[in-house]
C-alpha cells in the first residue's frame, strides 16, 4: 500500500495543501506528517493507510476536474 501512496503522492501538485488537509482530516500535525508520513521515512500507520489513499484520490481527480 505504501508503494500505491507514494505514486499517488507524487502526482499532487500542492502537496503542503494536501499535507494540511490530511493533518485536519486525522488531527495530526502537519509537520510531522511531513517529515515522517510523506518524507523519506514513509511511516504511515497501517490503521491510516486507506484513508490517505482515498484523499489523494480524491485531490488528484479534484487536481484534474480544474485543469
Amino acid at each position: 500500500m505504501i508503494t500505491t501512496i507514494q505514486t499517488l503522492y507524487s502526482q499532487i501538485e500542492k502537496k503542503t495543501d494536501f499535507i494540511k488537509l490530511v493533518a485536519k482530516d486525522l488531527g495530526k500535525s502537519p509537520l510531522t506528517l511531513r517529515h515522517h508520513w510523506f518524507g523519506q521515512f514513509w511511516s504511515i500507520p497501517e490503521e491510516n493507510q486507506q484513508r490517505v489513499k482515498d484523499l489523494l484520490k480524491k485531490q488528484i481527480k479534484k487536481q484534474k476536474q480544474v485543469a
